[in-house]
Parts: structure tokens; sequence; C-alpha cells
């Protein structure tokens, strides 16, 4: 309760310089929201680069166990990568719903 409390404050009450953040309406969760976007969007397109590259390092291993041991593991960790993303995005929208706030 305390957190939901804290994120409705107003923070031009707090913060005078917030006002460019959405005047009387900027709030904590106005100010959070975009940051977390941001951050699980960018998380996903490096996890998915990885994937990419993993697989752009396979087929130019040209049969070197050592590379593709090495690709496979890269794999491996883009795919881990993007499970975390998506179990972090489905985190945030619960934290969200549970607080009463449309986080994403």
């Amino acid at each position: 309760m305390l957190i939901k409390q804290a994120l409705a404050v107003n923070l031009v009450d707090v913060y005078s310089p917030a006002s460019k953040l959405g005047g009387t309406n900027a709030t904590l969760a106005t100010l959070i929201n975009p940051i977390i976007a941001d951050v699980l969007i960018l998380s996903g397109i490096l996890a998915f680069g990885t994937i990419l590259l993993a697989g752009f390092n396979y087929v130019t291993a040209a049969g070197d166990k050592a590379k593709t041991a090495q690709a496979g593991v890269m794999l491996n960790y883009g795919i881990i990568g993007i499970v975390v993303v998506v179990a972090a995005g489905v985190v945030t929208r619960l934290i969200g719903a549970i607080l009463g706030f449309s986080f994403l």
C-alpha cells in the first residue's frame, strides 16, 4: 500500500523541475514507464542479436568443434536472455496490476 501511495505522489510537489514531465499529472509512474519499456526493448534486441551472432558463428565455424561448441553456448545464452526479458515484462505487468498502475 505504501508503494502505491509513493507512485501516486505528484512529482511537482517534491521536485519542481518535474513539471516538464507532465505538469500536474507528473507522477513517479509516468517517470518510470518509459525507462522500464526502454530497458526491456534494448535487452530483447541484445538477446536477439546474440542469437543471430551465434547462428552466424555456427555457420562460419567450418566444422571446427571448438567454434561450434562456442556457438552453441552463445545460442543458449541468447535464448536464456529472451526468456529473462519476457519474464521481466510479465513480472512488471503483474506488479503494475497489483499496485494499480499500467506499467508498459
